[in-house]
């Protein structure tokens, strides 16, 4: 009997330049992924078969890329990217071909509208603002805050959102900073936000390398607010540790999901240490020093999207997105439930958020609740 045709699918993700360090994690969790559906038989009986494109952290760079995949390769499906300059660029081409895809960006320009089939297993500039800002409000007690963020498009979308809420919560804002992505030297923003006064600093960065560089330069300011960090600083806190050293993260908390958080470190999460364990076996090398919670909702992203084919029974975008707007919250994961509804293709919601002490690492990448001893 003739076997099926694979499925072509396209790994569209930030191999090199700035988003390198979250892409190389996120690749390790698609391989992972590809190759246990594989070994089970594939999707719907059908292989995959992925053909890898750089986006090279490059709009301009990714939208030729991506026509390669999809008008030449002829993709099925697309995993990545995981920056949204360059989901946003690439949009009209995979709308156009109506390919479903998922990746790990947070703007909230991407929207249902703009992007019909995309997904994203990243928790988005809103969820992140209002799940900071009741961590200031609540637990810190924080009456005032000051923003720090880079320059991409979700930190815009960040900005915006936490505006929002800090009026909701009657925060006052003291001020806000931009610095260019994978800047290293934050300390002329720092200081003009330092004579403000915060109570405390909220932090958005997108990779680990530029909120170390901020850390370190509120120390060398000698400046001491309390920083209340986003998902970046918790789940790239290697990457911050490695340009700050791990005293950098004193006074801070980061977001983390609580599918990768622990309280009681005699009661982890067995859906992600699994994960950790085949990862190590997958690629012992890579597992020992990317972040593997971010690996891992990469890694979940794959099984959704063949959830979707096969519960749809087809590969186009529209009966994949109508299936997962379905049947999203019915997902058994790593992650645990999903929130994809079709006012909203943001995979996972605050509710599913933690704060979590950066620095209280076990192996593997869990870290500590905020408030756990």
């Amino acid at each position: 009997m003739a076997q099926p045709a694979p499925i072509k699918a396209g790994q569209f993700i930030d191999i090199t330049g700035g988003g390198a360090s979250a892409a190389e994690a996120a690749k390790l969790g698609i391989d992972l992924a590809v190759a246990e559906i594989n070994a089970a038989g594939g999707i719907a009986g059908r292989k995959i078969v992925m053909i890898t494109a750089d986006t090279q952290t490059d709009p301009t760079v990714a939208l030729g890329e991506i026509k390669r995949l999809v008008q030449q390769e002829k993709v099925e499906l697309v995993f990545g990217p995981v920056i949204s300059q360059v989901e946003l660029a690439v949009l009209p081409v995979v709308n156009e071909a109506k390919i479903p895809q998922f990746g790990a960006t947070g703007s909230e320009l991407i929207t249902p509208q703009a992007a019909p089939y995309y997904f994203s297993v990243l928790i988005n500039a809103e969820s992140q603002a209002k799940a900071m800002v009741n961590q200031a409000v609540t637990v810190l007690k924080a009456k005032s805050g000051a923003i720090i963020s880079d320059s991409g498009a979700q930190a815009k979308s960040f900005v915006e959102a936490m505006k929002r809420e800090m009026e909701a919560r009657g925060m006052k804002l003291t001020g806000t900073q931009e610095y260019q992505y994978r800047a290293t030297d934050m300390t002329p923003q720092l200081l003009t936000l330092k004579r403000g006064n915060p109570e405390t600093l909220f932090l958005f960065a997108s990779s680990g390398e530029d909120a170390g560089n901020v850390l370190k330069a509120r120390d060398d300011l000698g400046w001491d607010p309390k920083v209340t960090g986003n998902y970046t600083v918790a789940t790239f806190a290697d990457a911050v540790i490695r340009v700050a050293g791990k005293e950098a993260l004193h006074d801070t908390t980061g977001l983390n999901y609580s599918a990768f958080s622990y309280c009681d470190a005699n009661a982890l999460p067995k859906p992600f240490t699994d994960f950790v364990a085949r990862a190590k076996a997958f690629d012992a090398g890579k597992a020992g020093r990317l972040s593997l919670p971010f690996a891992a909702a990469l890694y979940d992203g794959v099984f959704v999207l063949k959830e979707g084919i096969e519960g749809s029974g087809k590969t186009d975008g529209p009966s994949v997105a109508g299936w997962i707007e379905a049947n999203g919250g019915k997902h058994s994961g790593i992650l645990g439930p999903l929130e994809a509804t079709s006012a909203s293709h943001f995979l996972v919601g605050p509710s599913a958020l933690s704060a979590v002490y950066p620095d209280r690492i076990l192996p593997g990448g869990l870290q500590q609740r905020f408030g756990c001893k």
